[in-house]
């Protein structure tokens, strides 16, 4: 088994030489996948396409969209469809529907102005929810759109992991101490702030991973524009919180992404796949209720394995479960030292504009982590690439970081 500080200097090696490592290549890593995922004009490709019937001969979706509209009085968009020659490329009834969505025009404005790269973060709840046979294709259809990047928001639950498995081991001293998480979850961080703000002390200082990963796409590419597409309603609102309103440009429902595609008329499973995956094990369970507390647990277990005070977790989720949780902590009713809370019933696989049923959802989730190469976040190479392209020498310097990770409550 890899120490971190080995695979981080293999990483740092093979990004300053371009030579290939043999122990990296054992582990599956390719030094180029985070690169053409977060620098797609570095591999040129002709992904926007659309129906030749366009009666304004537009060569894509966005082009031809823009063009189906006008500007009213009151300076919003609104339709001039014309069923003579609009109807070959657009469905009326689906314009009117989108056109009813603020969040989804400005994402497309942002793609059919085109000054800067629009990147798609996908949450970790995504597997299956859409109608395609791979989930490289769901990526395929995304950059049909027009989309310049997608990237997966379970590389970034790694590395929260990381730094809450670090927090609980700095933090959990005596058999009394505790920590409140999930990070993940803006109704559960709410209901602690309005119902029980004395608690506040206890929540890790971390952002989320929809936040993180936003922020360090714009560290990676300044001038993009990052847009989250995920089950929950309630990250349209955490978007948009003052001290982390940098990270996020829009956020969709997977219901908004879908009504998109079926505009768009794009049959993802005629698509050629485009496998980019990066996450670990422990990332990619964030979805489902009690992942971030398994997340932890594993990832204290390989970074602290001497450790006499391990992760002894409950978790709740649903607004009446996780109220019930907080009472039974405060009346002092619960043994444990890790409290993990998720808003929906089921964790953001049971999210309010999820597509499926959160049953089939969960089994696909746990699916998706058992095909991991990666255990946990520290074996995870491309967790390794991203700290080391963020200048962070070791998993300790996530403690020390105010700029990326954190926040205060």
């Amino acid at each position: 088994m890899h120490t971190f500080a080995d695979l981080y200097q293999r990483i740092a090696t093979s990004a300053q030489t371009k030579v290939t490592d043999p122990i990296l290549d054992e582990l599956g890593y390719d030094p180029y996948h985070l690169e053409c995922v977060l620098n797609p004009e570095l591999k040129q490709e002709n992904w926007r396409t659309f129906n030749p019937a366009c009666a304004t001969s537009s060569p894509d979706f966005v082009t031809c969209l823009f063009a189906h509209l006008q500007e009213n009085d009151s300076g919003q968009l609104e339709s001039r469809f014309v069923k003579e020659t609009c109807i070959h490329c657009l469905d009326e009834e689906k314009l009117k529907q989108l056109l009813k969505s603020k969040d989804i025009m400005e994402v497309l404005s942002a793609i059919h102005k085109g000054d800067r790269p629009v990147y798609v973060l996908i949450a970790p709840a995504f597997l299956s929810q859409f109608d395609v046979v791979t989930d490289g294709q769901l990526r395929s259809a995304f950059k049909q759109i027009g989309f310049k990047g997608v990237v997966e928001v379970s590389l970034f639950a790694d590395i929260l992991t990381l730094k809450e498995a670090l927090d609980f081991d700095r933090e959990i001293k005596t058999e009394k101490d505790y920590v409140l998480t999930s990070c993940c979850c803006p109704m559960w961080i709410q209901m602690i702030r309005k119902v029980k703000p004395a608690m506040l002390s206890h929540v890790p200082k971390s952002v989320s991973p929809m936040v993180a990963c936003g922020r360090v796409v714009k560290r990676i590419v300044p001038n993009a524009y990052t847009v989250f597409v995920g089950p929950c309603l309630a990250k349209k609102a955490e978007a948009k919180e003052p001290d982390i309103n940098d990270a996020v440009d829009a956020v969709l429902t997977f219901q908004e992404a879908k009504d998109i595609f079926e505009l768009a008329r794009i049959d993802a499973t005629n698509l050629k796949t485009d496998v980019r995956e990066h996450s670990s094990s422990a990332g990619r369970i964030y979805a489902i209720a009690s992942g971030v507390s398994k997340a932890v647990d594993m990832t204290l277990k390989r970074l602290r394995p001497d450790r006499k005070i391990q992760v002894r977790s409950v978790h709740a989720s649903g607004v009446p479960q996780c109220k019930h949780l907080l009472d039974n902590l405060e009346k002092g009713l619960l043994k444990a030292n890790f409290i993990e809370g998720m808003g929906c019933d089921g964790g953001c696989v049971g999210g309010p504009r999820s597509l499926i049923d959160k049953t089939v959802a969960k089994g696909k989730v746990e699916d998706y982590s058992h095909k991991s190469p990666y255990p946990t976040p520290i074996d995870n190479p491309y967790v390794i690439e991203m700290l080391y392209r963020l200048n962070m020498k070791s998993v300790e310097d996530l403690l020390e970081d105010r700029e990326i990770f954190a926040r205060e409550f």
